[in-house]
């Protein structure tokens, strides 16, 4: 599985995730192809540049964003920042990422202010350079085939910082919302950790399970600042594989989990569904839903899920924030788990990902059950050539067992 692993050691802004990624260099992103989305953002008024820079003593890739904005922001609401969003044209997976980090932006100012969403005015993040940096990540993870996205604690600054509303103590109150959650450090000098670094954080990245990374390629991206005190004002980025247990052995025995429940007696099944999607983005190791019977009578819900111990603050906020439950159960548990690989296979001249089931006992033989293509492959497929799921599911496995079989 593709992941990617972000360290904000020295402080992390939108822009320096994009220049991380660009120094990665691979093909697969590039600056011409950034270009090529800002253009579509805003059609001949974007100019990016990208220069190799010394930030203490390591060099880093610092990425200019210029547009006739950059030095007087305007004031835009969030369905203003999405109207330019759709012209960009992205995947869908990428639109919608991008949707969600600017939602979380306009979710963390309306808190601060104390005023509805939709009637947030974007001060600083309003301009089109940082819808460059949202739309030119979430366009980078999925040119890049990223899955999962892992981040160690971000480096947030400290002191003050001058901002539309004046001078405010770093992180700056719309960032610290953003923040609710997420391990930090503080120190540095400064800001060190723009709204859109955090936002880009909080809605793409874990800050556990990425122990068995293997990295391939690592990029390094420079603020524009080069501060005297803390680290260098760089981000690190790297590329790579992950496997989610460890490849010496076939099972995680006896983890450590959470299970957390909670009731829902007044939301709909949509209100329900979007909850569940909210907490499948965190990270949860699994969710799912059971009717019950309430008070009086009522039909109602039963929301169960597990959890490693270090992602319950980030589970409680998105419940609490997304539904109406008054209370949180947790349990501990613990679960013994099957090791997961995953390789790619080709049918019909497309790309399908097969994950692989390795069952405890080691005497198993491989087969057919153990092996599970992408539903969202097939899905590409079956539109392309007009056959059913189960019939290209069937032939996927078939290839992969033939890969495996001629592998050993």
């Amino acid at each position: 599985m593709n992941a990617l692993y972000i360290e904000p050691f020295g402080g992390m802004a939108g822009d320096m995730l994009l220049a991380a990624l660009l120094d990665l260099e691979d093909e697969r992103f590039t600056l011409e192809s950034l270009r090529a989305l800002a253009e579509r953002l805003i059609p001949g008024e974007a100019k990016l540049r990208s220069s190799e820079t010394l930030r203490g003593a390591l060099r880093g890739l610092h990425l200019s964003v210029e547009t006739p904005e950059t030095t007087a922001a305007p004031h835009r609401h969030l369905s203003d920042l999405l109207t330019l969003l759709e012209r960009a044209d992205l995947p869908e997976r990428a639109h919608e990422r991008a949707v969600r980090v600017l939602g979380r932006i306009a979710e963390a100012e309306s808190r601060v202010h104390g005023i509805p969403v939709e009637s947030v005015h974007f001060h600083e993040v309003g301009a089109v350079d940082t819808l460059i940096d949202v739309a030119g990540a979430a366009f980078a993870l999925e040119a890049l085939q990223v899955e999962r996205v892992f981040s160690t604690a971000p480096l947030v600054g400290d002191g003050t910082v001058r901002c539309a509303h004046g001078e405010m103590p770093v992180p700056a109150p719309g960032t610290a919302e953003l923040l609710k959650g997420l391990p930090v450090v503080r120190g540095g000098g400064g800001e060190r950790l723009t709204p859109t670094g955090a936002a880009l954080l909080a809605e793409l990245a874990e800050f556990s399970g990425g122990e068995h990374f293997q990295s391939e390629r690592v990029g390094y991206g420079a603020g524009t600042r080069d501060p005297n005190e803390g680290p260098p004002n760089l981000l690190r980025v790297q590329l790579g594989q992950l496997t989610e247990s460890a490849p010496s052995d076939s099972r995680v025995a006896g983890e450590p989990v959470l299970l957390f429940e909670f009731h829902l007696d007044d939301a709909t099944g949509e209100e329900v569904g979007h909850n569940l999607e909210r907490l499948r983005e965190l990270g949860v190791l699994d969710v799912w839903t059971s009717a019950v019977q309430m008070k009086k009578g009522r039909p109602g819900v039963l929301v169960s899920g597990l959890i490693r111990h270090e992602l319950r603050a980030r589970v409680e906020r998105v419940i609490f924030d997304h539904s109406t439950t008054l209370g949180i159960r947790f349990d501990e548990r613990t679960r013994t788990e099957c090791a997961r690989e995953f390789f790619t296979i080709q049918l019909d001249g497309e790309s399908v990902q097969i994950k692989r089931r390795r069952r405890p006992h080691a005497e198993s033989e491989l087969s057919s059950a153990d092996l599970s293509p992408e539903f969202d492959d097939l899905a590409r497929l079956s539109r392309k050539n007009g056959l059913s799921i189960r019939e290209l599911e069937r032939r996927a496995i078939e290839v992969a067992l033939a890969v495996l079989e001629a592998s050993d």
